[in-house]
């Protein structure tokens, strides 16, 4: 979470208590003001000592590791936190390798949001780029949204491989929901498999769609075939993996109303899940599959676009009220859908036409591209609205 991390080795002022995380070491310094930080990894706390030499006060810090050792050593107002460390040859493995001249992205602290807006200086471009880098980096609740959108999921392959290359440490541990290929891609990200073999799998199923006079709504297509083909590729533990990190939207076909799950006992469960969230009455067949005793059928129908956090980054191949889209000058109205806010144009017509009656193989990797630019477009856009506060 780029947005409210900052270096490791910041100063300590007087009348300050703290408790962080930390990730390891570098930075430029900056005071600390009333900062109160949540941790996992490496925790610290100061208390005032009684004494004081040269007119500055002596603090007590006691850092705390994942292991449950703790240190308890004391620093002088004025150090930062890597010279205390240094100072007191504190066992913290790495931290403070490169003595502080941001040379890496090791070490960093995550703050509340609430106690990152107290903090007077602001990140500089520098510390920002060197953050992305930073591994283990996460967001405050941060959700990704994949919509529904059929065959143009590599529009979302291509937007979430451009995250995962300029910012890693966004999808490290962010929620993702989606809806039918929305889905398919979130529990792809989840278990850490190759996006480039998804795509690759998108790309051979609408090149075999194509092969047919009515595409994949022929009789003779059986998309039901090659869905199964994609989910046998997910590891054994990936309902573990998915478990409160992947959200997927389903219908409930005897209401038509919306249910999300997030959590399943075992990867068979969780297969059915995703079934569900992409079958298409006529397209996938006419008998929805069951789940729990209740036939499903695409989330899409109910919610092509679920929010399931505060901070939510949405994605869509379709122009209107979405982070990462593309862009489109000429708009001749706007349209709900589903909890998706579209743009009513020419060019999304074309879209939704596409995404159950797939282009050549060479259009679809321009979607791709497209993904791609459109979610760096987003991320330079977003750095620069993080530096102007």
């Amino acid at each position: 979470m780029a947005a409210f991390s900052i270096f490791f080795p910041r100063l300590v002022s007087r009348n300050v208590t703290l408790v962080c995380r930390i990730s390891n070491a570098s930075v430029p310094n900056s005071v600390i003001r009333g900062a109160s930080l949540v941790v996992p990894k490496l925790s610290f706390s100061t208390s005032v000592a009684t004494a004081t030499r040269s007119k500055k006060e002596w603090f007590e810090v006691t850092y705390e590791k994942v292991d449950g050792t703790k240190f308890t050593v004391k620093g002088k107002e004025g150090d930062n936190l890597l010279d205390i460390a240094i100072n007191n040859d504190l066992d913290l493995d790495g931290y403070g390798a490169c003595e502080g001249t941001l040379a890496c992205s090791t070490c960093h602290l995550i703050f509340k949001k609430e106690d990152f807006d107290a903090i007077e200086d602001p990140c500089t471009d520098e510390e920002l780029d060197m953050l992305d880098l930073a591994y283990g980096l996460t967001d405050t609740n941060v959700c990704v949204s994949l919509s529904g959108c059929g065959f143009l999921g590599v529009y979302l392959i291509g937007a979430m491989d451009c995250l995962k290359c300029f910012s890693p440490s966004l999808l490290c541990n962010a929620v993702i929901s989606g809806a039918s290929a929305g889905a398919l891609i979130g529990a792809s990200v989840v278990c850490d498999m190759p996006l480039n073999n998804v795509r690759a799998g998108f790309l051979r199923t609408a090149t075999e769609a194509r092969k047919w006079t009515i595409g994949a709504f022929s009789p003779r297509f059986r998309f039901e075939d090659y869905l199964k083909t994609g989910l046998e590729l997910l590891p054994e533990d990936a309902h573990i993996r998915a478990k409160g990190r992947l959200h997927v939207s389903v219908t409930r076909m005897r209401d038509m109303s919306n249910v999300i799950f997030s959590d399943w006992e075992s990867r068979n469960d969780l297969i059915q899940t995703l079934r569900c969230s992409c079958f298409i009455l006529g397209f996938s067949g006419m008998q929805p599959p069951l789940l729990h005793g209740e036939r499903y059928i695409d989330g899409g129908y109910s919610n092509r676009l679920p929010v399931v956090g505060t901070h939510t980054i949405s994605i869509s191949p379709l122009s209107g009220d979405v982070d990462i889209c593309p862009e489109e000058k000429q708009v001749l109205g706007h349209l709900k859908w589903a909890n998706h806010g579209m743009n009513i144009t020419y060019a999304n017509a074309r879209r939704l036409y596409r995404t159950l009656m797939p282009p050549p193989p060479h259009i679809l990797n321009q979607y791709y591209h497209l993904g791609y630019n459109d979610a760096l477009r987003f991320l330079r856009k977003r750095r620069k609205l993080q530096h102007n506060r």
